[in-house]
């Protein structure tokens, strides 16, 4: 694997420690919700899945049915986390690359929710869901969620994370935190996907990836501007005026996002693709610890 190496591995081990600290079973600081899993009264049985804790399973049931069953709880939280890395065009850019930034994101995220015993799971977007991995719990799972990240790649198509979302929850039969990891520079806008996800009964989160060179471009004079989403080519000539009103229009992106995200109590994290990935977690840990604190008044 290319991203993630022993010295990765050992930093993240690092990261889930001061994570589990600060948050303790509310990873970046979600809601938690009660679930029919665990707990002390049983009220029924479901088909064993993949993750499910093996001291679940009704054995003397399994063996008078012929199925492999377990057993099902009112009473504890049925902790979920699905990461979406954007796959699109656009995340190909900047240096270091957005994409590989996110999937290492991405991965660190995943081990510390798995160390939190959270089912994690994993899915690659464009304008449609390109590859998943379903929500599975343990430790043992790192390795496999690692090499589904290292497999995946750019796709030549622009983001739609409207039509992205309606694939995801279409295929997610459990409610639970979603991170978004992308740069958001979605043409049709990821309010509209958010708030879906919301109305589906799961809790967003957006970890925003952008370069320092899409904040704050440093050419001027002609110049040829082009599309990697659309695959449209422009030639302009730029000036100090110029720069100046894009820079504008990034830093009032920004405060859109956090607007929207305020009204809706939703966490979002911005970083750039030069901030280590180890700066970049303990910054998201200290702002979803200031949420908590800031929710518990």
């Amino acid at each position: 694997m290319t991203l993630f190496d022993a010295r990765f591995r050992r930093r993240v081990a690092y990261l889930a420690d001061v994570g589990r600290r600060a948050w303790g079973a509310r990873f970046l600081g979600r809601r938690l919700e009660r679930r029919w899993a665990g707990g002390s009264q049983l009220v029924g049985h479901a088909d064993y899945t993949c993750g499910d804790d093996f001291r679940a399973v009704d054995w003397p049931l399994c063996a008078r049915t012929d199925e492999l069953l377990t057993r099902q709880y009112r009473g504890s939280e049925d902790r979920v986390v699905d990461l979406l890395v954007d796959c699109s065009a656009g995340m190909q850019l900047g240096r270091p690359v957005k994409f590989d930034v996110a999937r290492r994101l991405a991965g660190a995220l995943a081990a510390m929710a798995l160390s939190g015993l959270d089912r994690v799971g994993l899915a690659g977007v464009t304008d449609r869901v390109i590859g998943e991995r379903r929500a599975a719990r343990g430790r043992q799972q790192l390795p496999g969620l690692l090499r589904f990240l290292d497999a995946l790649t750019v796709q030549p198509e622009g983001a739609n994370l409207r039509t992205a979302i309606d694939d995801f929850v279409r295929r997610r039969p459990h409610r639970g935190l979603v991170i978004l990891i992308s740069d958001l520079f979605d043409p049709g806008g990821f309010e509209t996907a958010v708030d879906r996800l919301v109305a589906r009964g799961f809790q967003p989160y957006l970890l925003q990836v952008i370069d320092d060179r899409e904040a704050d471009p440093d050419f001027t004079g002609p110049v040829q501007l082009y599309d990697v989403g659309r695959g449209h080519t422009r030639s302009v000539v730029l000036d100090q005026a110029d720069r100046r009103n894009y820079r504008q229009v990034v830093r009032e992106f920004n405060a859109g996002c956090v607007r929207f995200c305020a009204r809706r109590g939703i966490g979002w994290h911005p970083t750039r693709t030069r901030v280590p990935i180890e700066r970049a977690i303990l910054a998201m840990i200290r702002t979803a610890t200031s949420r908590m604190q800031a929710g518990s008044r």
